[in-house]
């Protein structure tokens, strides 16, 4: 995009950077041109104009000077320096040239002063004075030849500037537009409306007397200097202010509802085309809540003098949010002040105007567009329809509201809250029937302020969901279209990618119609932008929901943004201690600091259990931070090595005390876990390989059993070289996790590998060297080789020797003694290792030796009933053991093992739902939970599928903790006879 700016030095920008137009000759060459409005200027009047002393040869001079200034232009502006007529011609269309968009920018300006929008007018007039930097074709001195064309430029430019004080005149701006016009009468003081604007905003003010003072100063310059009267507009304002006119003081509200949204975003779609990029756009307004003036004072009446509520409910329904209101209304009537703070997108807007419409006067403040805490006096005025008084801008407005009662919503002042008691303090204390209702991404932070925490909607197909709100938009868009199955769950998907964010949601609705809601869902999980844009007359001020969540962004300061930059690649949430670790180099360190600022603007979300807290950022969030990191290589490469260490240090805990609280701290953090796995498999697969290796446990007692398999097998294909010793850890790794998968002739190939590996003299190895024999007659066992069996159990026990594992070699032991039939030294084998296992507080090790135990029972063919209800007995404590010390895998296997005795003491009844949520459970995991019966033999595995064999699907699965009180409660008041 090329732009010519004359206004001031001539200048050319190609996409807004500046290029380099050779010298001062090819500069008037590309000035005459410009100034000839695109009409051909011959050679000889070019030669003329750009050279004082006219050269030799004026031909070749001008083409050697073209096509100077054709280079400097490029391919984008070459095309526009034409020949013509014996001569050159520079044709740019309008919106090419600073005095085009300067022209048509005053034009809009006026045109919605006179549709009474007085906020867009202002932008209007702002924009096309931002533009100016001088005279314009200052290069060509004072030719007669752009004479003309520059009187009209300067001309329009005074213009502006008067136009753009009574703009802010109309919106309640009082006090600047004085002190502008101040000037403004002193550089042009026959400028008689300048005068005009001046006298009333003094009026406005407060200040009748200096507004006629200034009238007749204005009189007695233009009698005394030019012989003439004051003319009739200036006349007839000295009348009204004499007579106290009451309609001087009144600010006309703006129009509302759908017709203002019309009408601004028609604004905005002007504003962004001529602009074409290079100089500021008008935002979309707020459809429902847009309050403002015109520029003739006295047209009617205002919300303040009517009485009634200046806010109007959207024409959409609203979904949900009960609750909040219910809430919402308690706190408004305990609290003077309430604050409704959430994240971009969730709907606080929407719900202050829900609630606030309901009520018998309310005035909404719309502080979007207000730049400084001091202006929001002038816009609550504006609103109200008070005029403000320019040496204590809160004193018309208190006036006004001193004796009434009333809600009063100020919405979106997150970027104000630094300066927002110096308004709303004075305010609740001159006037004690006023309440406050703010909307903001943090606390104001005043004393006596109630928060209400706006959560995004929930996620699942329920009333008052996200879901619901989603299928409601798009029925707007699809008249009689009624959602399927299929549809609610891709409905449900895509309210999960977008956080429940109502924002979000509907636009999403909005682009449902183009992609499907299936289609939509899948590219959402990678980006928002697919979203589009709001609609027009949308309560959002931002135009898209990246917009929105950009400004929550920008309002941070540079240290908590940084901060925030370096914590998207955290899936699931974080620590204080992971966002420590991660943040850049260079940083302060004040980590707790920046998370509580970053938590108070709603960027990130605390989530406190047990005194401790977690942080949490929204997916939509997430994914703007990937696009805004300057260095997403070096967060990525920081996250994962956070990981790394991580799992190094919870993992060092598995062999000790404090086992249960590694699995849990580790399946917290399993999304963190993933991706930084998935990193090293990319970028450093040796890591990945340690990593899995030391997390094997996880895998097969919290995890997802095939998830393990898979990234075990990945990282040991991506690490051929790898040390031996390494790995031998992913070797006994998969052997652990095949073993749980039922796999049991895949666990003894992975397992005599790793021992194949390791080296039994080296006691660095003695740890993998004990847990691969054990893999190993784990493995033997589940195939029911009693004769392998036997040899492996005492190779297990002679490694044993001078090691630390004893209960380990006591487990294939006690199988062994099983199947050789000694039932009595099988279970005191295995009695003796239960009790070495509760000793060194390994507790799932006791639930292990519990579950082999009651197998052990149920597969004696000389048993009663009373060992049944003993292998129960011993169930019910195996399951309670894994509770301690998680192992989800080993609990299905017990709890299947509690279907079998269940059903062999006739109560179907509860071994039906329990084997149903087993078997259900256990394909979620990926786990085997029949493996123990391969030690137990072919007859007890027929008699269990017996037992099950008619088990239907149920319609709904018991929930997990739901299965564990089941079994333990019921088994618990068996009769004892049983």
């Amino acid at each position: 995009m090329i732009l010519c700016r004359i206004l001031g030095p001539i200048r050319v920008e190609v996409d807004g950077v500046a290029v380099d137009l050779g010298g001062a000759v090819p500069r008037r060459l590309l000035a005459v041109l410009s100034a000839a409005g695109g009409a051909p200027v011959t050679n000889s009047a070019l030669a003329e104009r750009v050279w004082e002393t006219a050269p030799g040869d004026e031909i070749n001079a001008i083409r050697v000077t073209v096509h100077r200034l054709r280079a400097s232009l490029g391919a984008q502006g070459r095309e526009y320096l034409q020949s013509a007529g014996g001569g050159y011609r520079l044709v740019l269309p309008a919106e090419s040239t600073d005095h085009g968009l300067f022209a048509a920018f005053v034009e809009q300006g006026g045109e919605e002063l006179t549709a009474g929008r007085p906020e867009i007018a202002a932008e209007r007039f702002g924009a096309a004075l931002e533009l100016w930097r001088g005279l314009p074709w200052t290069e060509l001195g004072e030719s007669l030849e752009v004479s003309a064309a520059r009187t009209r430029l300067i001309e329009l430019r005074e213009v502006a500037l008067e136009e753009l004080q009574a703009a802010r005149l109309a919106q309640g701006d009082t006090a600047r537009a004085i002190a502008e016009l101040s000037s403004a009468v002193v550089e042009a003081p026959f400028r008689e409306r300048r005068w005009e604007l001046l006298a009333l905003g003094l009026y406005r003010s407060g200040r009748q007397a200096q507004a006629l003072a200034e009238l007749r100063r204005v009189r007695e310059l233009l009698v005394s200097e030019l012989g003439v009267e004051l003319g009739p507009a200036l006349r007839t304002l000295e009348e009204r202010i004499l007579g106290h006119d009451p309609s001087l003081l009144l600010v006309e509200p703006r129009p509302t509802g759908e017709a203002a949204g019309q009408h601004s975003a028609r604004a905005s779609d002007q504003s962004r085309n001529s602009l074409s990029g290079h100089s500021r756009s008008a935002t979309p307004r707020d459809s429902a809540a847009r309050n403002g003036s015109d520029t003739s004072p006295g047209s009617g009446s205002s919300p303040a003098a009517r009485g009634g509520s200046a806010i109007v409910r959207p024409a959409t329904g609203f979904v949900g949010r009960r609750a909040e209101l219910e809430l919402l209304e308690r706190l408004s009537a305990a609290v003077p002040l309430v604050t409704i703070v959430g994240p971009a997108g969730v709907g606080k807007t929407r719900l202050s105007i829900e609630y606030t419409a309901a009520r018998s006067e309310g005035w909404f403040v719309r502080l979007a567009d207000v730049r400084a805490p001091g202006g929001v006096a002038g816009a609550a005025a504006a609103a109200l329809g008070v005029a403000a008084v320019a040496t204590d801008p809160l004193a018309g407005l208190t006036h006004a509201l001193a004796d009434r009662t009333g809600l009063l919503v100020l919405d979106n002042c997150e970027h104000l809250v630094d300066g927002l008691e110096d308004f709303v303090l004075p305010l609740l204390n001159r006037c004690p029937g006023i309440r406050v209702l703010a909307t903001s991404r943090r606390p104001i932070g005043i004393e006596g302020e109630r928060v209400l925490p706006l959560d995004p909607l929930p996620v699942e197909d329920v009333p008052d969901s996200a879901v619901e709100l989603l299928l409601d938009r798009m029925r707007a868009h699809r008249a009689g279209w009624r959602p399927t199955a299929s549809d609610r769950l891709a409905a449900q998907q895509v309210c999960v990618a977008l956080d429940g964010l109502p924002l979000a949601v509907e636009l999403a609705a909005a682009r449902a119609h183009t992609f499907g809601l299936a289609q939509l869902a899948e590219r959402l999980r990678e980006r928002s932008d697919v979203l589009g844009n709001t609609a027009r007359g949308s309560l959002s001020p931002h135009a898209s929901l990246d917009a929105a969540i950009e400004w929550s962004i920008d309002q941070l300061p540079p240290l908590d943004r940084d901060l925030l930059l370096r914590l998207w690649p955290f899936d699931g949430g974080f620590d204080w201690q992971a966002a420590d670790f991660v943040r850049a180099t260079g940083s302060d360190g004040a980590t707790f600091a920046g998370l509580a600022s970053l938590v108070d603007r709603s960027v990130l979300a605390a989530e406190v259990t047990d005194g401790r807290a977690r942080y949490r950022m929204l997916e939509t969030i997430r994914r703007y931070c990937q696009r805004a990191d300057p260095a997403p290589a070096e967060t990525l490469a920081a996250h994962a090595q956070w990981v790394r260490e991580f799992i190094a240090g919870q993992t060092a805990l598995f062999m000790g005390p404090r086992y249960s609280e590694a699995v849990r701290t580790l399946t917290v953090e399993i999304g963190n876990i993933r991706a930084g796995i998935g990193y090293d498999l990319e970028h450093a697969p040796l890591h990945a390989l340690r990593s899995l290796g030391a997390l094997r446990y996880m895998w097969a007692t919290v995890g997802v059993v095939p998830e393990g398999i898979r990234l075990l097998r990945q990282a040991l294909a991506a690490c051929p070289e790898a040390p031996a010793v390494d790995r031998a850890r992913g070797r006994v790794a998969l052997a652990l996790t095949s073993t749980h998968m039922g796999a049991a002739a895949e666990a003894l190939e992975h397992a005599e590998a790793a021992l194949a590996l390791l080296d039994d003299t080296d006691p660095a190895h003695d740890g993998l060297l004990l847990e691969a024999h054990l893999r190993r007659c784990n493995a033997l066992a589940d195939l029911n080789d009693v004769a392998a069996l036997r040899v492996a159990a005492t190779a297990f026990a002679d490694a044993c020797t001078g090691r630390d594992a004893p209960e380990y070699a006591l487990w294939g032991l006690g199988i062994v003694r099983f199947q050789e039939g000694d039932m009595a030294a099988a279970i005191e084998i295995l009695t003796r290792a239960h009790d070495l296992s509760v000793e060194r507080e390994f507790i799932a090790g006791a639930g292990i030796t519990d579950l082999m135990l009651a197998w052990c029972l149920l597969a004696d063919p000389e048993r009663e009933l009373p060992a049944v209800r003993e292998a129960l007995d011993l169930l019910v404590r195996a399951v309670g053991y894994f509770e301690q010390q998680p192992n989800y895998s080993d609990q299905l296997a017990a709890l299947l093992a509690g279907v079998f005795a269940l059903a062999e003491l006739g109560r179907r009844d509860i071994a039906e739902p329990l084997y149903a949520a087993v078997r259900a459970h256990a394909a979620r995991l990926g786990t085997d939970p029949r493996r123990y019966l391969g030690f137990a033999g072919p007859e007890l595995a027929r008699r269990l599928d017996e037992h099950v064999a008619a088990v239907p699907e149920p319609e709904q699965v018991l929930p997990w903790d739901t299965m564990i009180a089941f079994f333990t409660e019921t088994v618990t008041i068996l009769p004892a006879a049983q």
